[in-house]
């Protein structure tokens, strides 16, 4: 493993990508634009020789962190230094001297290799840009870099069609070697290929790290993939860092609530494993308008609840459920729409009782919650509903129902030597929620 006590060799610092979604100028003009933010105020490190996984569900920024570090695309604000030396102050000139020492891989083997060029080309199109070498030196260059990468000197004549997933795949790393870079950003390296040539493109990537003292920034989804590479691994969701640590620290407790479902998602190859796979609710939020506080609390399922609040953990989970739907609906058919349509109920005439059931099975809650304050404010809202006061429904729900999640956004906070959580379950400032068994989680 490398040394993480030195300087890193990479590391950005308050990072931000934001998109704007006008489509015009007269969206522009009128202020019907807003903001996408796909990397938000991120901070992270890598080290010379190691490999930092960087890992999220597909949509967390996973990619546009990798591309922004290597101004693929330009950041809207924060800094990228390598060596101290910050990128996103070079001109254009001086970043294409600095592409020699940081490559990208990328993630889609059939897309990112030009069709039209032989695989000679496209490996000697990089030394041909920044001078490297010409002639028959070009050429042994090329040869020699495909047999690094596992393929023969007679490859360089064909083209990319010509290859399976896995060869273009190695294509794409010999087109990455060519200038003899320190840092290589592999994006998905191994997404789009079956299980047997993951192995083998992973093999490869360790085996090249270990002859040419490569540092890699890893990005992918598959926690599995990230654990056999990586040395540190930085979990993502919706644009931030939501944990980070060494793959030990993060392969086990304590955890970021996200980080546990993410693990729980990793198949077990036993039959007879019996261990309790996380479900999170609903999906992942839009990056325009992202939640308030900590952005996991609309799905973690260790939400924490009021203080004054005591009932069992997934009953406050399904309350907030509820919360969260009514907050975007605007008509009972919205409310209720999984159940309405097996019981066939007219809503514009359904009796108070009717609904109440309704939306008590459509949210998984029982017939009595399991705290009075928290049931009559339920009630109270079931009857506003039943008024089709969606407003009055709505304010009472969320004065009612606030989590300390939703307060206000945690901070990254060290829980060993360097794994750090972004989690306010881990904030001595913050009244932890209760388990379903009523054991606090904080302790996990």
């Amino acid at each position: 493993m490398s040394d993480t006590t030195g300087e890193p060799i990479l590391e950005a610092r308050g990072l931000k990508k934001y998109y704007d979604t006008a489509s015009g100028f007269m969206d522009s003009m009128l202020g019907r634009s807003s903001k996408v933010k796909a990397v938000d105020d991120v901070d992270i490190e890598l080290y010379e020789g190691e490999t930092l996984g960087v890992v999220g569900e597909s949509g967390c920024g996973k990619t546009t962190l990798g591309r922004t570090m290597l101004r693929l695309i330009e950041p809207t604000d924060g800094s990228v230094y390598y060596k101290g030396q910050d990128l996103t102050e070079l001109s254009s000139s001086d970043l294409r001297d600095v592409r020699t020492d940081i490559q990208y891989i990328f993630q889609d083997p059939f897309s990112s290799l030009n069709p039209r060029m032989t695989v000679g080309d496209i490996i000697g199109e990089p030394l041909d840009i920044h001078g490297i070498a010409e002639g028959q030196e070009r050429d042994e260059r090329i040869y020699e870099l495909l047999e690094t990468v596992g393929l023969n000197a007679s490859h360089s004549h064909r083209y990319p069609h010509e290859f399976s997933g896995g060869q273009r795949q190695r294509i794409g790393i010999a087109r990455a070697l060519a200038v003899d870079p320190e840092v290589i950003i592999c994006d998905e390296p191994v997404s789009a290929l079956d299980v047997s040539v993951q192995a083998q493109i992973l093999n490869l990537l360790e085996d090249l790290q270990e002859e040419f003292g490569l540092s890699y920034i890893f990005i992918a989804h598959d926690l599995s993939v990230v654990e056999h590479i990586s040395d540190r691994i930085a979990v993502m969701y919706l644009g931030e860092i939501a944990e980070t640590g060494t793959t030990d620290e993060v392969f086990e407790p304590p955890y970021h609530p996200y980080a546990e479902a993410l693990l729980s998602a990793i198949p077990e190859p036993d039959p007879l494993w019996d261990g309790e796979q996380i479900y999170l609710s609903g999906t992942v939020p839009s990056p325009i308008d992202p939640p308030s506080g900590c952005r996991f609390h609309t799905r973690c399922p260790r939400v924490i609840q009021p203080e004054e609040y005591d009932m069992p953990q997934e009953e406050w989970r399904h309350l907030m459920d509820f919360k969260q739907r009514l907050h975007a609906s605007d008509d009972l058919e919205s409310v209720t729409e999984t159940v309405d349509a097996d019981d066939q109920v007219d809503l514009n005439t359904v009796a108070r009782d009717t609904l109440d059931e309704l939306i008590r099975r459509e949210f998984d809650l029982p017939m009595q919650l399991s705290d009075l304050q928290a049931e009559q404010i339920f009630s109270q809202a079931i009857d506003r509903l039943a008024e089709e006061n969606f407003d009055d429904a709505r304010a009472l729900v969320a004065n009612g129902y606030q989590s300390p999640c939703e307060q206000r956004n945690p901070e990254l906070l060290s829980t060993g030597t360097t794994h750090k959580i972004s989690c306010h379950l881990y904030d001595d400032d913050i009244t932890p929620a209760t388990s379903t068994t009523g054991d606090a989680v904080a302790d996990d």
